[in-house]
């Protein structure tokens, strides 16, 4: 038989109190009238003896909020592969708000429609949420004109009174492509991210570009959509295998980066001597692959511990140095070129 819950009746029925001396109480909060030293112990004694712990619903709707955060990414089974990027961005997140006093919500349930997911975050269970989600997505539009707290991380919103935060990686792209063309290496293929996410288009853009600025033409065979790392890359492969093969690959992830490596090694092909290659996050994966993987760095932790904060100061209604944060990549030169060094912003 299920024992049932005590309440905050109980314990002031059980110390001679009002419920709302109780509250006071445990909540530490001041009255008009000062409560006795003798009183406060006696609650908490009662409190001990029966065991009684806060509901946090009932608590949440009495102080109107939760001090919980959602996290949202794109698509809700991306919490179930934990990548290098997956992995190092809870990281940032949790330490941050166990910090600052919050929960943490994976936001994993998909809705038909995007009308529906927003009424979901707003619903009451959370404070605010942390959204990851395609540059046209229409999601936070939706929550900005309803004027729920959120903010973007690791995408950048057209609205001005959007809060976000990511990293330069137009910038990022340039650093990879101006290392490989410095060894030598002047036939890059570029493996693309999904075009609905601006990063991956920044790097896509920031390829072409320092390509070009080196008179180097990009042809449209060489830039290859690889939107994951279970992606497709026949292309590639067919690539690789032609008499004018790629001797070195950018590509928009570790994750893809390192399926393009194995993919060599089955084609016989050496990496770093025959195809240079270069991913994007640099995660302690590129550490363990062989060679171990030069990649353009994002400070993904970094990034995603700044964006929670600043939406914690958006729902506690404290000012902002700024809404937006623009963080500056490096490139981690490992093994996959054929280059060693220490990274150089």
């Amino acid at each position: 038989m299920t024992k049932r819950r005590v309440t905050l009746e109980d314990v002031a029925k059980r110390a001679g109190v009002s419920k709302v001396t109780v509250s006071n109480i445990l909540n530490n909060r001041p009255t008009a009238v000062p409560i006795s030293e003798t009183t406060r112990q006696r609650v908490l004694a009662v409190v001990q003896e029966l065991g009684y712990y806060p509901n946090a619903v009932a608590r949440a709707l009495a102080r109107q909020r939760t001090d919980t955060i959602a996290i949202v990414l794109q698509f809700p089974a991306i919490f179930q592969g934990w990548s290098g990027f997956t992995n190092e961005l809870m990281h940032g997140v949790s330490d941050k708000a166990i910090e600052l006093g919050y929960d943490i919500l994976l936001h994993t349930c998909a809705q038909p429609s995007v009308e529906l997911e927003a009424q979901s975050l707003m619903d009451g269970r959370v404070d605010g949420a942390l959204l990851l989600r395609d540059y046209d997505d229409p999601l936070s539009s939706i929550l900005a004109e309803r004027d729920f707290p959120h903010g973007l991380f690791f995408t950048r919103s057209p609205r001005a009174d959007v809060c976000w935060v990511d990293c330069d990686n137009y910038k990022g792209a340039q650093l990879a492509v101006e290392h490989l063309l410095t060894l030598g290496r002047t036939r890059i293929a570029h493996l693309a991210g999904p075009p609905s996410a601006c990063s991956a288009l920044d790097r896509l853009q920031g390829y072409r570009d320092t390509m070009e600025r080196h008179g180097l033409s990009v042809s449209a065979e060489w830039i290859i959509p690889a939107h994951y790392s279970g992606a497709d890359l026949t292309p590639l492969a067919k690539l690789l295998l032609q008499p004018k093969r790629p001797n070195a690959i950018f590509a928009w992830s570790d994750e893809v980066a390192i399926r393009a490596m194995n993919l060599c090694k089955e084609l016989g092909l050496q990496v770093p001597d025959d195809v240079a290659v270069v991913g994007f996050d640099s995660t302690q994966t590129c550490e363990y692959t062989d060679p171990p993987l030069t990649s353009v760095r994002q400070p993904i932790y970094d990034m995603a511990a700044t964006a929670l904060e600043m939406l914690v100061k958006l729902i506690r209604n404290e000012p902002l140095e700024a809404c937006t944060r623009v963080f500056e990549p490096t490139l981690n030169i490992r093994g996959s070129c054929g280059a060693q060094m220490e990274a150089r912003p």
